[in-house]
């Protein structure tokens, strides 16, 4: 693990990740009964987000910078009910500004170091962010093992009854690794995150 750190920090950022089936279909229950329509504003031509979104029924509107529709200016002429997308994960801050400026619900798959520093500490605090935390790291890659790295989804809007939501995926084992009345804040989740990796 500290090699791979290693070896990730002496590269330009990488924000070619993209989003494997299961990562979409563990937040399917999640999502608000009244979404009809989504909008994936990082739809690359085969896009695994608006495959799996489409293959439930969900209409779903995309974009991509490579086509001229940057997220963080445009916003498409159709009414959308939610965001959901995998953003370039070195341009996290911006992508969530913007989609908290667009006053939309919003599921953003982002790195769980995503929680550190102060002035997201401050977003997460005053929009109440919450996240639907895997028990395994996702394979971005179609060869290898999972990422380094854990990913969650960083949830905005959704009224669930938790701020802190910890899935068993399909297949995996069902035992909670942490229990959230343990810990003291959300930088706890993420020091014990970080020794169970």
């Amino acid at each position: 693990m500290i090699n791979a750190l290693i070896d990730y920090s002496k590269h330009e950022p990488n924000d070619e990740y993209y989003t494997p089936d299961e990562a979409v279909e563990m937040i399917i229950p999640f999502i608000p009964g009244y979404v009809k329509t989504i909008w994936e504003y990082t739809a690359i031509k085969e896009s695994r987000i608006v495959k799996v979104l489409r293959s439930h029924g969900y209409e779903v509107i995309t974009s991509h910078i490579d086509d001229g529709k940057d997220f963080l200016t445009y916003e498409p002429a159709e009414n959308y009910d939610i965001i959901i997308t995998n953003p370039p994960f070195s341009l996290k801050d911006m992508f969530l500004q913007r989609a908290l400026s667009l006053k939309k619900p919003f599921m953003l798959l982002l790195p769980i170091t995503t929680l550190e520093g102060l002035k997201r500490n401050k977003i997460f605090r005053e929009n109440r962010i919450q996240l639907l935390i895997p028990d395994k790291r996702f394979r971005f890659k179609s060869e290898g093992s999972g990422a380094w790295f854990q990913t969650s989804w960083f949830t905005h809007g959704l009224g669930l009854e938790k701020d802190l939501n910890f899935i068993a995926l399909n297949g995996s084992e069902h035992h909670p690794v942490f229990r959230q009345e343990e810990l003291k804040s959300i930088m706890d989740l993420y020091n014990e995150i970080r020794r169970a990796a």
